[in-house]
């Protein structure tokens, strides 16, 4: 199973949720609002919910923030797939630009 989870509130996280799944068949897209995506969330470990996040799952795994993007792009061909190989950068940098670029999403 591979879910995004996203902030289904938020524009640009929803065409970018369709937008992968349309580059990616097998991926499955969830309201992280819904009560699914809370229960398949808790049921991987997580007890905080952040809603104004993207979550990706890929069978046992669960990546947030900036590493869900990176193993999005992780499944996506070439020349997309190149993004994923930023994954080796810290995950407090790359973290630290999501945030940013998520405190501003709502303008996208």
């Amino acid at each position: 199973m591979k879910v995004i989870i996203y902030d289904s509130e938020c524009k640009f996280c929803t065409r970018f949720s369709q937008w992968s799944q349309s580059h990616v068949k097998t991926l499955e897209i969830i309201s992280v609002r819904s009560k699914e995506a809370r229960k398949i969330l808790r049921d991987k470990g997580i007890k905080f919910i952040d809603l104004q996040t993207i979550y990706f799952v890929n069978d046992n795994e669960v990546w947030v923030r900036s590493k869900a993007i990176f193993e999005i792009f992780a499944h996506f061909t070439s020349p997309w797939k190149i993004i994923s190989f930023f994954s080796f950068l810290p995950n407090s940098f790359t973290d630290f630009w999501y945030k940013i670029f998520a405190k501003y999403r709502y303008n996208f």
